[in-house]
């Protein structure tokens, strides 16, 4: 009775020495967590493996709660940014990285690739502040689960009270049905920089090292200043004649790249309206909800491992309040 009253855990830990130790292994080595955060932050001596399993039980515990479609944060409207017509706008956005696995008994095992999801309130283009409101979701997910639980997600924001919602992405066929299916209203928009990438690897294939940084600089420009449809016009009427088999097919797959994508780069338009065209901040949640704390040196992971940490660090780095609402909620469903 006495260790219930204290709401002392499996692990002999109280409710805020559980939050601790889980937070030191979601943000660093859980060695490093255990032989030096833990004890110069708090005194705590807990051993290695003690710390990694009381990270995964947290995280296992998340996972379940956002699997089992459990509002454990209350919702709230965000006050969306305005665009250069004065219209609010919500952003969504998602990519996948790699992460190392380990199969059974250490063995190695095929790198897997988690998504991150994301919805975030950026500020308005003449200002470089940091993103504050933002969500993530992250893990092995399938993309109907995803869809799923990101739309829940929007929703409990005021997705649905924006007047403008935008989702951006790197043009992959799979994120873009995911985008279309999941949030339908939405303005899809090819981030710039995957396309002028593709200008880039033409431009270089075609031509030599002087006249491949004129050209691509020209298109690039032309990218921005008249959109897709203009780019896609020049290169439909390039002349092949002396080119490599090899550069013809390269041609070819790049116009083949611009004709499917032509309808998500009007990026004239999108920024006379003040909205962002570029997949910066889910790329940078990639590096800092997965990279940074999954694949240093010398890491592997196991499938369920990849999840639970995933969704802890998903958690802690989404707005503040959600890391708190998170452990509030959390020991109702132990």
């Amino acid at each position: 009775m006495w260790l219930q009253n204290l709401r002392v855990g499996k692990r002999a830990l109280t409710v805020a020495a559980e939050q601790l130790v889980a937070l030191a292994g979601c943000l660093s080595g859980f060695e490093e967590a255990s032989d030096k955060i833990l004890r110069k932050l708090s005194g705590i001596r807990l051993s290695e493996s003690t710390v990694q399993r009381t990270t995964k039980d947290a995280g296992q515990r998340l996972r379940q709660m956002l699997d089992a479609q459990i509002d454990f944060q209350e919702k709230q409207s965000w006050q969306w940014n305005r665009d250069a017509a004065g219209r609010t706008c919500a952003y969504v956005s998602i990519d996948a990285t790699g992460v190392r696995q380990q199969g059974r008994r250490g063995a190695k095992a095929e790198g897997r690739m988690p998504y991150v999801g994301m919805i975030y309130n950026p500020p308005p283009r003449s200002d470089s502040g940091p993103i504050k409101d933002r969500r993530y979701l992250a893990g092995l997910y399938d993309l109907t689960d995803l869809g799923r639980q990101l739309h829940r997600e929007a929703l409990s924001v005021g997705w649905q009270d924006a007047e403008v919602q935008i989702a951006l992405s790197d043009g992959a066929p799979c994120l873009e049905k995911f985008l279309a299916t999941y949030f339908p209203k939405a303005q899809r928009i090819l981030d710039f920089f995957h396309a002028a990438e593709h200008l880039a690897e033409l431009a270089r294939t075609l031509y030599n090292e002087e006249e491949f940084h004129e050209t691509f600089r020209r298109w690039r420009g032309q990218l921005k200043q008249h959109g897709g449809a203009a780019v896609l016009a020049e290169l439909e009427v390039l002349d092949p004649t002396g080119w490599s088999n090899e550069a013809k097919a390269i041609w070819q797959r790049e116009l083949g790249y611009f004709r499917s994508n032509v309808g998500r780069m009007d990026y004239p338009t999108y920024l006379s309206n003040g909205w962002q065209i570029g997949s910066g901040p889910i790329e940078a949640a990639c590096k800092t909800v997965i990279n940074r704390r999954l694949n240093g040196t010398g890491m592997r992971w196991s499938a369920a491992g990849t999840n639970h940490l995933a969704a802890l660090r998903a958690c802690y780095l989404s707005e503040p309040k959600r890391w708190n609402s998170f452990w509030n909620a959390s020991y109702l469903q132990k």
